[in-house]
Protein backbone atom coordinates (compact mmCIF):
# COMPACT_ATOMS: atom_id res chain seq x y z
CA UNK A 1 0.00 0.00 0.00
CA UNK A 2 1.25 3.23 -0.85
CA UNK A 3 0.93 6.54 1.49
CA UNK A 4 1.21 9.94 -0.42
CA UNK A 5 2.73 12.47 0.30
CA UNK A 6 3.25 15.54 -1.78
CA UNK A 7 4.50 13.77 -5.26
CA UNK A 8 6.54 11.06 -3.40
CA UNK A 9 4.90 8.01 -2.49
CA UNK A 10 6.26 6.00 -0.01
CA UNK A 11 5.43 2.35 0.42
CA UNK A 12 6.33 -0.60 2.61
CA UNK A 13 8.05 -2.93 0.29
CA UNK A 14 9.22 -2.46 -3.53
CA UNK A 15 6.40 -2.00 -6.00
CA UNK A 16 6.22 -5.85 -7.86
CA UNK A 17 6.63 -3.96 -11.39
CA UNK A 18 10.77 -3.07 -9.90
CA UNK A 19 10.61 -7.01 -8.23
CA UNK A 20 9.55 -8.08 -12.14
CA UNK A 21 12.31 -5.74 -13.62
CA UNK A 22 15.11 -6.97 -10.96
CA UNK A 23 14.40 -10.70 -12.44
CA UNK A 24 14.90 -9.77 -16.07
CA UNK A 25 17.47 -7.00 -16.26
CA UNK A 26 20.94 -8.02 -17.47
CA UNK A 27 23.61 -5.66 -16.23
CA UNK A 28 24.40 -3.55 -12.84
CA UNK A 29 26.72 -1.21 -11.37
CA UNK A 30 26.90 -0.31 -7.59
CA UNK A 31 28.58 2.77 -6.06
CA UNK A 32 29.58 3.73 -3.06
CA UNK A 33 31.12 6.35 -1.41
CA UNK A 34 33.99 7.11 1.46
CA UNK A 35 34.12 9.33 4.28
CA UNK A 36 35.01 12.14 2.23
CA UNK A 37 32.59 11.53 -0.53
CA UNK A 38 34.98 10.44 -2.72
CA UNK A 39 32.84 7.89 -5.19
CA UNK A 40 34.34 4.78 -5.63
CA UNK A 41 32.27 1.50 -8.77
CA UNK A 42 32.01 -1.63 -7.92
CA UNK A 43 30.92 -3.64 -10.90
CA UNK A 44 28.44 -6.01 -10.10
CA UNK A 45 27.89 -9.67 -11.07
CA UNK A 46 24.48 -10.29 -10.37
CA UNK A 47 22.05 -9.36 -7.75
CA UNK A 48 18.69 -10.76 -5.96
CA UNK A 49 16.15 -9.18 -4.21
CA UNK A 50 15.72 -10.06 -0.64
CA UNK A 51 12.67 -12.38 0.61
CA UNK A 52 11.43 -8.97 2.71
CA UNK A 53 11.54 -7.20 -0.88
CA UNK A 54 12.66 -4.21 1.07
CA UNK A 55 16.21 -5.20 0.69
CA UNK A 56 18.60 -6.67 -2.26
CA UNK A 57 21.72 -8.37 -1.79
CA UNK A 58 24.71 -7.80 -4.77
CA UNK A 59 27.44 -10.06 -5.36
CA UNK A 60 30.47 -8.44 -6.17
CA UNK A 61 33.66 -10.34 -7.56
CA UNK A 62 37.44 -9.61 -5.81
CA UNK A 63 38.70 -7.28 -8.92
CA UNK A 64 36.03 -4.72 -7.95
CA UNK A 65 35.93 -5.13 -3.81
CA UNK A 66 38.88 -2.15 -3.59
CA UNK A 67 37.39 0.30 -0.90
CA UNK A 68 34.00 -2.03 -0.76
CA UNK A 69 33.98 -2.28 3.21
CA UNK A 70 36.09 1.00 4.10
CA UNK A 71 33.25 3.18 2.19
CA UNK A 72 30.37 1.21 3.74
CA UNK A 73 31.73 1.38 6.88
CA UNK A 74 32.54 5.15 7.21
CA UNK A 75 29.68 6.31 4.90
CA UNK A 76 26.91 3.55 5.21
CA UNK A 77 25.49 4.10 1.95
CA UNK A 78 25.07 2.36 -1.67
CA UNK A 79 23.35 2.83 -4.93
CA UNK A 80 22.50 -0.54 -7.08
CA UNK A 81 22.07 1.25 -10.79
CA UNK A 82 20.55 -1.98 -12.91
CA UNK A 83 19.69 -1.96 -16.61
CA UNK A 84 17.41 -4.36 -19.06
CA UNK A 85 20.39 -4.27 -21.98
CA UNK A 86 18.15 -3.91 -25.42
CA UNK A 87 14.95 -1.89 -24.38
CA UNK A 88 17.64 0.23 -22.13
CA UNK A 89 15.33 0.31 -19.38
CA UNK A 90 17.24 1.52 -16.18
CA UNK A 91 16.62 1.84 -12.44
CA UNK A 92 18.81 2.91 -9.62
CA UNK A 93 17.96 2.01 -6.41
CA UNK A 94 19.56 3.78 -3.30
CA UNK A 95 20.03 2.90 -0.46
CA UNK A 96 21.74 1.50 3.17
CA UNK A 97 24.12 -0.86 3.97
CA UNK A 98 23.18 -3.61 6.29
CA UNK A 99 25.80 -6.47 6.03
CA UNK A 100 28.65 -7.62 3.87
CA UNK A 101 29.79 -11.69 3.72
CA UNK A 102 31.70 -14.15 1.92
CA UNK A 103 29.78 -15.37 -1.56
CA UNK A 104 28.36 -18.75 -1.22
CA UNK A 105 27.33 -21.06 -3.67
CA UNK A 106 24.03 -19.85 -3.76
CA UNK A 107 24.89 -16.66 -4.66
CA UNK A 108 26.94 -18.33 -7.92
CA UNK A 109 24.36 -19.70 -8.88
CA UNK A 110 22.47 -16.23 -8.86
CA UNK A 111 25.25 -15.16 -10.88
CA UNK A 112 24.82 -17.99 -13.04
CA UNK A 113 21.64 -16.90 -14.08
CA UNK A 114 22.17 -13.00 -14.25
CA UNK A 115 25.50 -13.95 -16.68
CA UNK A 116 23.07 -16.09 -18.86
CA UNK A 117 20.46 -12.65 -19.14
CA UNK A 118 23.36 -11.09 -19.76
CA UNK A 119 24.56 -12.99 -22.73
CA UNK A 120 21.34 -13.56 -24.03
CA UNK A 121 20.81 -9.44 -24.10
CA UNK A 122 23.92 -8.91 -26.07
CA UNK A 123 23.15 -11.65 -28.31
CA UNK A 124 19.29 -10.39 -28.86
CA UNK A 125 20.94 -6.27 -30.12
CA UNK A 126 23.09 -8.26 -32.51
CA UNK A 127 22.05 -12.32 -33.85
CA UNK A 128 25.85 -12.27 -34.96
CA UNK A 129 26.97 -12.10 -31.65
CA UNK A 130 25.57 -15.62 -30.82
CA UNK A 131 28.89 -17.45 -31.48
CA UNK A 132 30.18 -15.33 -29.06
CA UNK A 133 27.91 -16.36 -25.99
CA UNK A 134 30.86 -18.33 -24.43
CA UNK A 135 33.14 -14.83 -24.20
CA UNK A 136 29.90 -12.73 -23.19
CA UNK A 137 29.61 -14.87 -20.21
CA UNK A 138 33.16 -14.57 -19.09
CA UNK A 139 32.86 -10.88 -18.63
CA UNK A 140 30.38 -11.79 -15.46
CA UNK A 141 32.83 -12.74 -13.59
CA UNK A 142 32.30 -14.92 -9.88
CA UNK A 143 31.50 -12.95 -6.71
CA UNK A 144 33.53 -13.03 -3.65
CA UNK A 145 31.18 -11.17 -1.43
CA UNK A 146 27.85 -10.06 -0.70
CA UNK A 147 26.58 -6.85 0.14
CA UNK A 148 22.83 -6.73 1.30
CA UNK A 149 21.53 -3.05 1.40
CA UNK A 150 18.17 -1.64 2.87
CA UNK A 151 16.32 0.56 -0.47
CA UNK A 152 15.36 3.86 0.70
CA UNK A 153 14.59 5.03 -2.83
CA UNK A 154 14.20 4.33 -6.40
CA UNK A 155 14.68 6.60 -9.57
CA UNK A 156 14.03 5.99 -13.46
CA UNK A 157 17.43 6.07 -14.82
CA UNK A 158 15.65 5.23 -18.67
CA UNK A 159 16.94 7.92 -20.59
CA UNK A 160 14.22 10.07 -21.74
CA UNK A 161 12.29 12.94 -19.72
CA UNK A 162 11.67 11.39 -16.74
CA UNK A 163 15.00 9.88 -16.65
CA UNK A 164 16.36 10.84 -12.46
CA UNK A 165 12.76 11.09 -11.36
CA UNK A 166 11.44 9.35 -7.92
CA UNK A 167 9.76 6.61 -8.45
CA UNK A 168 9.70 4.93 -4.97
CA UNK A 169 10.72 5.38 -1.70
CA UNK A 170 10.31 2.79 0.40
CA UNK A 171 9.20 3.36 4.50
CA UNK A 172 12.30 3.66 7.02
CA UNK A 173 12.18 0.92 9.41
CA UNK A 174 11.77 1.47 12.88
Amino acid sequence: MSIVRGSEAETKALPGVLVQFLDRASVAIGCTRDATLTPRIHYVSGWQLDADQRSIWCFIAEPFTSGLKSSLEENGHFALTVEHIGPHECYQFKGTYLSMRPSTDADREIVARCRERFAAAVCGLNPLMTPSKDLLRRYILDPAVAVRFAIREVYLQTPGPGAGSLLAKLEVRP
